[in-house]
């Protein structure tokens, strides 16, 4: 059984994440809540991280904690889709009087996750059609325009149907925001195929006397043939992920589904993690729904401080977290 603990209202249960980096051991003169989460009053050992998970306001949450706290901050509110949102596990309303009552809401979890990061850190605020444009211009007067970074598209399969009036939606945006000058991402690449590379390229193969193919490089104008490109070291390092996410969406079928409505895949939040979290480091979700955030961090050797008000949401991601092997850690306190 797990130890829990209540700070400020909220109940957190630890689990122990494995990491990359080795063990992060809560600080025993911790007095704010999530402190001892801070990569800052961690000691290092060899094989485990602490993950948290609190059922309560996720916006409470926020305000109990310390300045500079988050190497990234994930959030994925409702939508304003205007419907209730029902799963076979777990029934939340979407329903908002107006678009300005949306924002009002949305407003101040925007303006403690700037406050919650470190200086190098970053935000992630995923939204679709429904209101991305109106959140864009509330996050950039919080965050400042020039540290926006990305309008990420996440592409997802479906079934499409014929339309007349507009084209099948079928994606979903992340906004990206640095905290600051420093923020810098890890660079990822997905795996290509040697057809994929030479099809891009369209260039004229080449081969070495042993048979290694290679294309010719370029160096600006009129210098078409500056160096030799070698083709298994371009497919070896990978193709470097771009702004178009396309990653499938979790279907009736999918392994990993839970039943929670607005479910996302772990691989969306796996590349969240790995592109803006350091091994080791800190990421925080308070709408958390099912806990894909601490999953996608548990397999990446992150930590994670998981919130979400409804208990269906913490019994999923508490079901989901011990499936994916991050065993319960007793809370021994401060």
């Amino acid at each position: 059984m797990a130890r829990s603990k209540t700070h400020k209202q909220l109940h957190f249960t630890e689990y122990a994440v494995v990491s990359e980096r080795g063990v992060y051991v809560p600080s025993r003169n911790s007095e704010t809540m999530g402190r001892d989460l801070t990569g800052a009053e961690q000691s290092v050992g060899t094989a485990q991280a602490v993950g948290r998970i609190a059922l309560g306001d996720g916006l409470t949450a926020m305000r109990a904690l310390p300045d500079a706290s988050f190497d990234a901050i994930y959030l994925d509110p409702p939508f304003r889709t205007g419907k209730p949102k029902r799963g076979d596990r777990g029934l939340f309303t979407d329903q908002w009087p107006s678009m300005d009552a949306y924002l009002n809401w949305l407003s101040p979890f925007v303006a403690q996750a700037h406050r919650l990061l470190v200086p190098a850190g970053w935000f992630w605020l995923h939204l679709d059609w429904h209101s991305v444009h109106y959140a864009k211009v509330l996050t950039d007067g919080i965050f400042g325009a020039r540290h926006f970074r990305n309008e990420i598209v996440w592409h997802y399969t479906g079934r499409r149907t014929p339309a007349d009036r507009r084209f099948n939606q079928k994606h979903d945006t992340l906004l990206l925001y640095a905290r600051g000058d420093k923020s810098r991402l890890s660079p990822l690449a997905e795996a290509w195929s040697r057809e994929d590379y030479l099809h891009m390229k369209r260039q004229q193969l080449h081969h070495d006397p042993d048979g290694r193919e290679w294309i010719w490089g370029h160096a600006g104008r009129g210098r078409s043939k500056a160096y030799r490109i070698y083709v298994d070291e371009q497919v070896s390092r990978g193709r470097a992920v771009d702004s178009v996410w396309d990653i499938p969406i979790i279907n009736t079928s999918a392994e990993e589904r839970t039943g929670y409505p607005t479910q996302k895949p772990v691989a969306l939040l796996e590349r969240v993690c790995r592109a803006s979290v350091p091994p080791g480091g800190l990421i925080g979700d308070f709408m958390a729904g099912s806990g894909t955030t601490g999953v996608a961090a548990c397999r990446t050797g992150r930590r994670f401080y998981l919130v979400d008000r409804l208990p269906e949401a913490v019994q999923i991601a508490e079901e989901r977290l011990a499936e994916a092997g991050c065993p319960v850690r007793a809370d021994e306190g401060p």
